[in-house]
């Protein structure tokens, strides 16, 4: 074999290991690229997953939060309403003491017999047109219940033998009311209600650890 016969063998032999080379070198970039890409892409995915899980958690973060100044609202607007009617049965109850002791006055000036008989007997008339029955058990049931729906339904079918006084005394005290302020409405001492707080847990058969102002809370 010649010199230019080797020379061709080499020549092509160099070509063909060019061309691999190069040929491997396109697939390994090749290669690299798709895996590159493959890789950006997974992260953006996983980025994306976890930008999708933050709006979630976001998301749920408001709704509780909304949640939360709801229940709040509800709780301060049962809170005023409570106290509007608390203030409204006391400002009655007041009125009608007022009433009662005027009549009381009235009646010691009419048995006197008094010259002011007809003037006084109008007055009379215009208190009792005035003196609406405001201590009425129906009209007071009806706006407690607005405050507090079902409670005495609740209350009749857990303890069925309680009277309408009984039923009163306990709205009173789910109202919050304090004992004075008890004793005034219903027109006793407050010894008396805590006379008819011991009666009332006898009636209901609570412990004498049982707390009744807590129990009726809680109904």
């Amino acid at each position: 074999m010649n010199f230019e016969d080797n020379f061709v063998i080499i020549y092509q032999f160099t070509l063909v290991m060019t061309f691999a080379l190069a040929l491997s070198f396109f697939i390994y970039m090749y290669w690299y690229f798709f895996t590159l890409r493959k890789t950006v892409l997974e992260k953006e995915q996983a980025k994306q997953r976890l930008l999708e899980k933050e709006i979630d958690i976001i998301k749920i973060e408001n709704e509780q939060q909304r949640r939360q100044e709801e229940l709040q609202f509800l709780g301060q607007e049962v809170l005023l309403k409570n106290k509007e009617l608390t203030t409204s049965i006391l400002l009655n109850s007041q009125h009608n003491e007022v009433l009662r002791k005027i009549t009381t006055q009235l009646n010691e000036i009419i048995a006197d017999k008094s010259n002011k008989k007809s003037g006084i007997r109008a007055i009379q008339k215009m208190i009792r047109a005035d003196a609406q029955f405001n201590d009425n058990w129906d009209d007071f049931k009806l706006h407690f219940e607005n405050v507090h729906p079902d409670f005495f339904i609740k209350l009749g079918n857990i303890h069925d033998s309680l009277s309408q006084t009984d039923n009163k005394h306990c709205a009173y005290i789910r109202m919050k009311l304090n004992t004075k302020e008890i004793a005034r409405l219903m027109g006793i001492s407050p010894t008396s209600v805590q006379m008819a707080r011991y009666r009332l847990k006898k009636k209901m058969n609570l412990s004498k650890d049982e707390d009744l102002v807590n129990y009726i809370q809680k109904i």
